[in-house]
């Protein structure tokens, strides 16, 4: 009778633990088939199937097998990597690139030349309706391009355009007396380039020296109450 001891031993050999004969051994040796390495490979009839490392193709028209070896996932993976990386500098080097300059601002006009081009203007709009005829003022009213103040000539009289020139500088003050002085002397510079433009001295119409008068003597005004003269 077998102990149990002894089929237990007997359970436990296997194909590589039992004893081998001598035309086995011999068999081994000379084989060059792994068909004992089942971890690797499997066999399947009378040939040997590769299980894994290498992909098998049959090509079942020609009856020929192509062994063609499977990209390594690992590789994919890195150049996906090496993609992303490359995709980040480059967005970085564009973010971290000075940005084009722009124009320059343009240089704030002092307020004197403001004072002065609107004085120039306005007297040349003055003037320029003193010397219309009766003619040019019924083909104003006529296109209808004028306001009623300036068909009925009141918008261009002395008190008038005092009034203007007068309220433009008060505008470009805002509020500072220290102001009016500069811009008297703007009012003076821009009269006296107007009176060039028309042929110099006393050859403007009555009613620009009115118009200069009146505005003289609210510059007066203004500086009077700031204190800036007595």
């Amino acid at each position: 009778m077998l102990s149990v001891g002894r089929v237990m031993e007997f359970s436990a050999m296997t194909n590589a633990t039992a004893p081998k004969s001598s035309e086995q051994l011999s068999e081994r040796k000379t084989s060059t088939l792994a068909a004992d390495n089942t971890d690797k490979f499997v066999q399947s009839g009378a040939t040997f199937t590769q299980a894994y490392t290498k992909a098998t193709v049959t090509d079942n028209r020609s009856n020929n097998t192509n062994t063609s070896t499977m990209p390594d996932s690992d590789d994919a993976v890195q150049q996906a990597r090496e993609r992303e990386e490359r995709k980040k500098e480059e967005e970085a080097r564009i973010n971290d690139e000075p940005e084009a300059p722009g124009q320059p601002a343009e240089e704030e006009r002092p307020l004197t030349a403001i004072m002065r081009d609107f004085v120039k203007q306005t007297m040349k709009g003055q003037v320029e309706d003193s010397r219309k005829t009766d003619a040019q003022r019924e083909l104003d009213e006529i296109l209808g391009t004028l306001s009623d103040e300036e068909l009925d000539g009141s918008y261009w009289n002395a008190g008038n355009t005092a009034y203007r020139i007068l309220g433009f500088a008060e505008e470009l003050a805002g509020g500072n007396a220290a102001q009016f002085g500069e811009l008297r002397a703007a009012f003076e510079e821009g009269f006296g380039d107007s009176e060039a433009d028309f042929g110099g001295r006393a050859n403007m119409p009555r009613v620009s020296y009115e118009t200069y008068d009146l505005v003289q003597n609210g510059f007066d005004y203004f500086m009077k109450a700031a204190g800036t003269i007595q």
